[in-house]
């Protein structure tokens, strides 16, 4: 990020994207609505279908993330996020202090991971992770998702014949 935000700063965005999550997970157990949107993702869905679905799991989350008291100027950014992950099986499951903010997604396909790498290069992460922080932080600030970073990382998996795919445990790291 540029310029650094202040450690509390970092604290607090990673505290609200975990709160975040938390809520969707809780949401995703509990709701009938979106247990049934879930289950619909299972089956063979046209693009179409699925965008439709993706819809619906936005506006069930971005209601979800406002009753649950996350800053009214996150929530948008990350609905949308979030609904995408869920329709392409992709998982936030942890952001930490590394040598800034560092954000892991478990990709549960390889296919996830290309969607993962889509998202990257679209600027979705971009423009997710900049109104996270700049609700934090009260600053502008730029926030760097780097593409080379993640295709590079993408180089890192190799298929042994009849061993599944292996990768680097650094893999699915996102630095912010």
């Amino acid at each position: 990020m540029d310029p650094p935000i202040g450690q509390a700063a970092e604290q607090h965005a990673m505290a609200e994207l975990a709160r975040a999550n938390g809520i969707i997970d809780q949401l995703k157990r509990t709701s009938p609505a979106v247990r049934h949107l879930m289950r619909q993702l299972r089956q063979h869905l046209s693009e179409h279908q699925r965008t439709v679905i993706e819809d619906q799991l936005e506006n069930e989350f971005e209601a979800a993330l406002y009753q649950g008291g996350v800053p009214p100027g996150m929530v948008p950014e990350l609905a949308l996020m979030l609904a995408h992950n869920a329709v392409e099986d992709i998982q936030m499951v942890l952001a930490e202090h590394g040598d800034s903010l560092v954000v892991y997604f478990l990709c549960r396909t390889v296919k996830a991971l290309f969607r993962l790498g889509q998202m990257i290069t679209s600027g979705l992460m971009h423009s997710v992770f900049a109104v996270v922080i700049e609700c934090q932080s009260r600053t502008t600030v730029d926030v760097y998702v780097r593409a080379d970073d993640f295709n590079m990382r993408l180089l890192c998996l190799s298929s042994p014949q009849q061993k599944g795919l292996l990768f680097d445990p650094q893999l699915l790291i996102l630095k912010l």
